[in-house]
């Protein structure tokens, strides 16, 4: 009998260990850390948006005006001050001896991102349990537009994060009713306060569409009286006013002005700085901005409009449907501008990937095999991009590309053979594996051999060895040499740059080649001699041209001869 019990005995040490809220939490925290973390401080900044919130901020920490944004001695009047505080909040609190390090302004927008994950995480267990909810977090945390953002020092990734606790909130009082407590209102309203001083009126946009259409379509409107209007406005013009007052009072109303006629208008009215789009085209970008998990979008799209009348799937459809359409129908598009819609797609994955039902039947039907083998030729052309970008850009390093193309060529297969056979939760594991190591080789591995994709830096390390005072540039202007070269750096003509380098025997010039000549004929008539530092050549990606300078300088002997 003693032998008996023993063998009958259920053996702990083997039982496998319960997903619980706190162990998911870590593995997301891990997940965010592994995907956002790594290019954070090697990636040099990107032109043009990262390189002038950053050096906005650094010329905010310099002066010690917190209240005026400016590039240089223009006034910045296009976005509202939340992002420059966080930013200048990181330098302050990282201690950067440097300002010309751009990893503590990245800092935000990488806390932003994790936090943005586990508003979903904690969104997604309430509704559908834990396991829900670390998938959740997961398809966030590896889309591929949430990687981007999260390693650039731009207002994005901080809008994400206060527009998912803003509508998680919201869903919760959604779901909940009447009988919910105040502490969600009070969250909804107080982020939506921070998103408008992060990003202006988008997350009133995306809230306003969300709320609206529940209205409309449950045909009654005396739920949103649960967010505490009365006490949730007031919280946000609190946030949000005293700032909005302090800078129109001292600029005399042209930042409101300047905002609303100079980004705002444009933007609603046609393609601004050239990238209006026809509508339509989030939807087809939306294959690589969400990849991996564009494999299961229109599926899971499709299964929850079936299951709308859920009324927690239909609070995640009208976030998601209503502003994407207004979106669409905006004339200016650039790939991340729905980026805040992703967690309520996150949340419809999720509930998906937990009853694969009806995500392996609408996935055996013929469209969706052909969607799933157009997502395979999507990745195999995702892959081929690189293996281009490294011939192009590059170095002599193929590991990256190589490395990259084989996940990319591993996902189509997988997409293609071997996905209906898969349950949820190892789909969900396949593809936050791929996101993962995407993230991984492309921070680590490719971006830093691609040096003709880095100009300015090169041409600030070049001139940064140079013993020097000013520096000015002539035929080529990118707001990253500003950053990195300190914000005296004037960004001129060519004439003006030669007059520069005659008012000074310590200032350094760079030129572009084919507008060299005209400055050293200006220089040798003056009797200034020079010597040049360094021929680079590069690809200026925000213009989308090869571009070749030369850098000068005043001669050694120039002094003394004078």
């Amino acid at each position: 009998m003693p032998a008996i019990s023993k063998i009958n005995a259920p053996r702990a040490s083997t039982a496998p260990r319960a997903l619980t809220a706190t162990r998911a939490c870590i593995l997301l925290t891990l997940l965010c850390a592994v995907v956002f973390l790594p290019g954070i401080a090697s990636l040099p900044p990107t032109d043009r948006d990262e390189a002038r919130f950053m050096q906005a901020t650094k010329q905010m920490v310099e002066s010690g005006d917190y209240i005026h944004i400016h590039f240089q001695n223009e006034a910045r009047n296009k976005k509202p001050i939340g992002i420059y505080w966080l930013q200048a909040a990181a330098l302050k609190l990282t201690v950067a001896s440097d300002l010309t390090h751009a990893w503590p302004y990245r800092i935000p927008s990488a806390l932003a991102a994790w936090l943005a994950v586990m508003a979903v995480f904690a969104a997604g267990r309430r509704l559908w349990g834990v396991q829900a909810g670390l998938i959740a977090g997961a398809v966030l945390a590896t889309s591929l537009m949430t990687i981007v953002e999260a390693h650039i020092a731009k207002t994005d990734a901080a809008l994400l994060a206060a527009t998912t606790v803003a509508l998680t909130a919201l869903g919760t009082i959604y779901t909940t009713g009447r009988a919910v407590k105040i502490a969600p209102a009070l969250v909804f309203w107080g982020a939506l306060g921070v998103g408008v001083l992060i990003k202006g009126p988008v997350i009133l946009l995306i809230a306003g569409a969300t709320v609206a259409t529940l209205c409309v379509v449950d045909r009654d409107w005396k739920w949103t009286l649960a967010a505490r209007p009365q006490y949730g406005i007031p919280l946000t013009l609190l946030i949000v006013l005293p700032w909005f007052l302090a800078v129109s009072s001292n600029t005399e109303g042209s930042f409101v002005n300047d905002a609303v006629r100079g980004d705002i208008l444009p933007k609603l009215l046609g393609g601004q700085e050239g990238h209006g789009q026809w509508p339509g085209t989030y939807l087809v970008s939306a294959l690589v901005t969400l990849w991996p998990w564009s494999l299961l979008a229109p599926f899971v799209v499709i299964s929850a409009w079936r299951n709308r009348n859920d009324r927690a799937i239909r609070s995640c459809l009208a976030w998601l449907i209503p502003a994407w359409i207004i979106f669409e129908l905006i004339p200016t598009k650039l790939p991340h501008y729905t980026l805040p819609l992703f967690p309520a797609f996150a949340l419809l994955a999720s509930k998906t990937l937990v009853d694969m039902t009806a995500l392996r039947t609408l996935m055996a039907r013929v469209p969706g095999r052909v969607y799933r083998f157009i997502w395979a030729l999507v990745s195999t052309a995702l892959a081929a991009g690189l293996i281009y970008s490294g011939v192009i850009y590059g170095d002599d390093t193929f590991i990256g590309p190589a490395l990259a193309t084989a996940v990319f060529g591993a996902a189509a297969i997988f997409a293609v053979a071997g996905l209906q056979r898969r349950e949820g939760d190892q789909i969900a594991g396949i593809l936050t594996a791929c996101g993962a190591i995407i993230a991984v080789i492309a921070t680590l591995v490719i971006a830093p051999h691609l040096p003709a994709l880095t100009l300015t830096s090169r041409i600030a390390a070049v001139i940064k060895a140079h013993d020097h005072d000013k520096v000015v540039f002539g035929g080529f202007h990118e707001p990253s040499s500003v950053f990195l070269l300190g914000t005296k750096t004037r960004l001129t003509t060519t004439p003006a740059a030669a007059d520069e380098m005659l008012g000074s025997k310590r200032t350094v010039g760079v030129f572009a080649i084919d507008e060299l000549q005209t400055a050293l004929d200006a220089l040798t008539k003056a009797g200034r001699t020079t010597v040049e530092l360094a021929r680079l050549s590069g690809y200026e990606y925000s213009r989308g041209r090869w571009v070749d300078v030369a850098i000068i300088a005043s001669a050694p002997d120039t002094e003394a001869a004078q």
